[in-house]
């Protein structure tokens, strides 16, 4: 104020009383004000940061600033300013005895507006630099919810029902929550590939997928009071699997066994693979499994239709088990739950129809014989495969050399007829009858691991309308969702 407005303010009546009243308020409302801003930067600093491994070791990268931005040393100190569209480059001297730059060093760089393209790729947060010399480890450091932004849209389709959405956006969270630290030993948390959960950064952010990053923001599963290991995969082919059955260790209460009916329309509901002799023999060799010629093959597992512990491969040069993960691993199989379509189906039922062995004080049994009949006049004529409904289940086998036939247990006197064909049991180390396979049929069910959340039938779920919290309820059991105070 000028001196005539002093005058003027000075002389008006109740003008102190006013004075000190502004005075009073302005006090108040500062610190008000003030505690709000330390609020909302204490509510943006709690979102946790995760540090994502990107790739593994680099001999060269290149970092574009978008919108400018700069270099700075482990201590915090900026070394170099970018205006926007520069581009930083390191790269592994070619010449042997020179020194790579920044050896040994931790560099860290950061975009003016959070954005930064490593190669070819944009991603949010800004990365550090490990330089070796051997190469460089670059760590993406970003915001949980931004980080969801680029895994959610890699994980499960961007065009996929909001609710499903939804659904993996809370067990994509819940995941890089709990796994804070998995990969501690290279300074992240999370890795980018199938190892942790995919992560594309921006190239995988779509529009679909920020509404169900939103309207979920903060969202965790727990069980106990503690974040679940929220194991997922693309189809469980009708039924998940116990994480124990698959892992081992300690049975998890929420990752329990849920029959699915949902999938059916699902990555590889059911699939099969052929496998020639000349593979499945090379393969096998590097295993330190050798032989020429396959007699019979059949499987180890809990139940029909479930996940392999071992294939049994009975060749010329004795009988060997494969463990089924070695098995998927080899043959890039869709999963570990298959069946095989050869001749050991018809021998197990051969096997199952010994007859009991007498003693003195039984009654003479029976003898126990076994009727073969020829379903077709030609071995060649009738259906490629078949489903068989056995004693424990449906299998499906390929059409035999000899042709389809049905197999019947009978119970009569001790003169057989010509009619009749008695077989017993092979013993487990006799060479099965008939001859050396060409290939060897599989035909299993589901794609992935089969533990936890099924993703086809999560989509199919968000096409009948049902929520999220009840798709995740539905494959996740003793669980409740937790709100991060962020």
């Amino acid at each position: 104020m000028n001196r005539s407005e002093v005058k003027w303010f000075n002389n008006r009546p109740g003008s102190i009383s006013m004075l000190f009243l502004l005075i009073a308020v302005c006090i108040l409302l500062l610190p008000a004000s003030s505690a709000a801003a330390r609020r909302q930067a204490k509510a943006a600093d709690a979102e946790p940061i995760l540090r994502v491994k990107m790739g593994g070791n680099h001999t060269k990268f290149s970092v574009t600033f978008p919108d400018g931005g700069w270099l700075q040393n482990h201590r915090g100190r900026k070394i170099k300013t970018y205006r926007s569209g520069a581009t930083f480059s390191w790269s592994l001297p070619t010449k042997k005895g020179r020194r790579a730059e920044y050896r040994g060093e931790s560099i860290y760089l950061y975009g003016n507006k959070g954005v930064l393209k490593l190669n070819s790729s944009l991603y949010r947060g800004h990365l550090q630099a490990d330089v070796t010399d051997r190469g460089s480890r670059i760590i993406n450091h970003v915001g949980i919810e931004s980080y969801l932004r680029g895994v959610v849209g890699s994980e499960i389709g961007s065009l996929s029902p909001a609710e499903s959405l939804r659904a993996q956006t809370v067990i994509a969270r819940t995941y890089a929550y709990a796994s804070r630290g998995k990969h501690g030993s290279e300074g992240a948390d999370v890795c980018d590939s199938t190892h942790c959960q995919v992560y594309k950064g921006v190239a995988a952010e779509r529009a679909t997928i920020d509404p169900a990053v939103q309207a979920t923001r903060g969202i965790i599963m727990i069980s106990d009071g503690e974040p679940i290991a929220t194991l997922y995969h693309a189809s469980c082919g009708g039924m998940t699997s116990d994480n124990d059955k698959v892992y081992g260790g300690a049975p998890r209460s929420y990752l329990r066994r849920v029959i699915c009916p949902f999938c059916k329309d699902g990555t590889n509901y059911r699939w099969s693979r052929s496998i020639k002799m000349a593979d499945l023999t090379k393969a096998m060799r590097s295993e330190k499994v050798v032989f020429s010629r396959l007699y019979d093959a059949e499987i180890d597992a809990p139940g029909p239709m479930d996940r392999v512990t071992n294939l049994i491969l009975h060749t010329d040069t004795g009988i060997h088990k494969i463990r089924g993960t070695t098995v998927r691993r080899l043959f890039d199989l869709p999963s570990t739950t298959f069946v095989v379509g050869n001749r050991g189906l018809a021998r197990e039922a051969i096997a199952a129809a010994a007859p009991v062995k007498s003693s003195p004080d039984m009654i003479k049994p029976k003898m126990a014989t076994i009727r073969i009949a020829a379903l077709v006049d030609d071995a060649s004529e009738g259906p490629n495969q078949l489903m068989i409904l056995t004693a424990s289940g449906l299998k499906r086998t390929l059409r035999p050399e000899e042709g389809w036939q049905t197999i019947g247990l009978y119970q009569g006197d001790d003169t057989v007829s010509s009619e009749v064909i008695s077989r017993a049991a092979p013993e487990a180390n006799r060479r099965p009858t008939g001859g050396p396979l060409d290939q060897l049929q599989l035909f299993g069910r589901g794609y992935g691991h089969q533990v936890g959340l099924c993703q086809s039938g999560t989509i199919e779920m968000g096409k009948r309308n049902w929520s999220y919290r009840q798709i995740l309820a539905f494959y996740y059991s003793n669980v409740a969702l937790r709100s991060l105070d962020y």
